[in-house]
């Protein structure tokens, strides 16, 4: 009777698992749900065009499944889910903020500790990570004292 109880908590384990799409695009999930109204103006911003012409482009996951996902549940299920690009983007409670501070998750397989992106900045670390114009450390490394890239003076 335990190892059928064992087997019944694997099998509804695997079910409840998050799986995200293939895509050579950067994902945008959406890990709260607790304000609708500040998710729309941070996928606004995060999907608006620069001054200068620029988008990110990116595939937005607006499921509740991802509801309270950790970051590191979400860049697991990315990178299981066969091609990725080079970056995640996980618009979770503190990007619903003011400046909507957007983590970024690298995807490469180096395991480098997130940064947060205001949205309307969202386009140049996508591109420039998914394109290899730029590497992770010239974003992180240019992080204010709260670990957000907020563009290049």
């Amino acid at each position: 009777m335990s190892a059928l109880r064992c087997c019944l908590r694997a099998v509804r384990f695997n079910t409840n698992m998050l799986s995200l799409p293939s895509s050579e695009l950067s994902l945008l999930v959406r890990t709260d749900f607790t304000d609708n109204a500040a998710w729309q103006r941070v996928r606004s911003a995060a999907l608006a065009e620069s001054v200068d012409g620029f988008s990110a482009y990116v595939t937005v996951i607006d499921e509740r499944a991802y509801d309270g996902a950790s970051w590191e549940d979400v860049r697991q299920a990315a990178m299981a889910g066969g091609e990725h690009a080079a970056v995640l983007f996980i618009a979770d409670q503190s990007a619903l903020g003011e400046d909507h501070p957007i983590q970024a998750v690298d995807l490469s397989g180096a395991s480098r500790a997130p940064f947060r992106c205001i949205a309307r900045e969202l386009w140049s670390v996508d591109n420039n990570l998914n394109l290899a114009n730029m590497d992770w450390d010239e974003f992180a490394d240019n992080t204010d004292a709260d670990g957000v890239f907020r563009g290049f003076a």
